[in-house]
């Protein structure tokens, strides 16, 4: 005998539903999934390596130059713990064109510091680990633009650079060491509870910390420093030249302008410092404690700065000038001097 077959009925229209929603539920906790750090990024890579405290992984071929970046880095890292004890773990990577972009997604020889992922806006809720990541071939927008500077110079700076011991294409070194410590000086500054408050903020701490280092040297190496980013402000015409534009800025829209930037902003740290010292950073990290990156604008920031050292608020002011200021200056060396 055949039984009647009943029919199910299923509720495919809800099925469906149950499915997405499971499939949201999936793919919202692939996106929170942590991402690896870019120095385990790095370390995939299986480049060789130089173990220190500055452990420094680098490209085929580039043993000395990395070994050379290398030591720099750690005699500023044992001039931070000394003076401010601060030990923060920070890994090199000195890379060529042709591992570069393996971690980044920006032009060769623009360096970065990162504290979790290499992308931008990756999820990262563990403590931060410090990448600094730096071309190790001399070539790049940082050198590169540099080297087209040469027949913008005055005769007069041209005669600086070669009497402070340094030939002008040497003075491109001088330039991506400096980055070099900055970078570093990022790593410090957030060790120190620091937070980038905002982009100028965030790069004149790196300069400060760079800065001070080149200053503490026998050899005083800050000054040839000095010398090679005042030829920057000469040679370089910026885009623009404003604080708040330059929290839009992004350094591969004109390189040349954020090296105008931080030569500018290196210029007043070398005015602080001499005034301040480390001071100033411990008076800075108690005056901005809890804040976090836009939480405040420029505006409240120079009113801080200008609180614990007067003058931010009249530089910021005349800033926009500066370009046309120092190309007067390198037509009439008598003002520049």
């Amino acid at each position: 005998m055949r039984y009647p077959v009943r029919r199910r009925r299923f509720n495919f229209r809800g099925l469906s539903v149950i499915k997405l929603a499971a499939l949201f539920v999936l793919l919202t906790q692939c996106a929170l999934a942590q991402e690896k750090s870019c120095v385990e990024q790095l370390k995939d890579l299986r480049l060789e390596s130089l173990e220190g405290k500055v452990t420094t992984h680098y490209s085929p071929g580039q043993r000395k130059r990395a070994s050379e970046m290398k030591v720099l880095l750690e005699e500023a890292s044992s001039f931070y713990e000394r003076s401010l004890g601060l030990t923060p773990v920070v890994t090199l990577a000195a890379l060529a064109p042709a591992e570069w972009p393996f971690l980044l997604d920006k032009p060769y020889g623009l360096p970065t510091l990162r504290t979790g992922p290499c992308r931008r806006g990756g999820i990262w809720n563990a403590p931060k680990q410090y990448l600094a990541i730096m071309p190790v071939t001399l070539s790049g927008p940082l050198y590169d633009d540099w080297i087209a500077l040469k027949g913008s110079l005055s005769p007069e700076t041209m005669k600086k650079l070669k009497k402070s011991g340094i030939t002008f294409e040497q003075g491109g070194q001088v330039l991506v060491d400096f980055v070099a410590l900055h970078e570093l000086g990022h790593a410090y500054h957030h060790a120190m509870g620091i937070d980038n408050v905002s982009s100028f903020f965030a790069e004149f701490m790196g300069n400060y910390f760079a800065y001070a280092f080149l200053r503490s040297t026998k050899e005083r190496l800050d000054k040839r420093t000095m010398l090679v980013l005042n030829a920057n402000l000469e040679g370089i015409t910026p885009i623009h030249a404003s604080l708040d534009k330059f929290e839009k800025f992004q350094s591969r829209e004109h390189p040349p302008t954020e090296a105008w930037y931080n030569s500018a902003f290196t210029v007043k740290v070398a005015e602080v410092y001499e005034k301040k010292g480390f001071a100033f950073l411990r008076e800075v990290r108690d005056a901005f404690a809890g804040e976090k990156y836009l939480s405040i604008n420029n505006e409240e920031i120079l009113r801080r700065l200008e609180k614990i050292q007067p003058g931010f608020v009249e530089w910021a002011q005349q800033l926009p000038r500066l370009p046309e200021k120092k190309k007067m200056q390198s037509a009439d060396p008598k003002k520049s001097s």
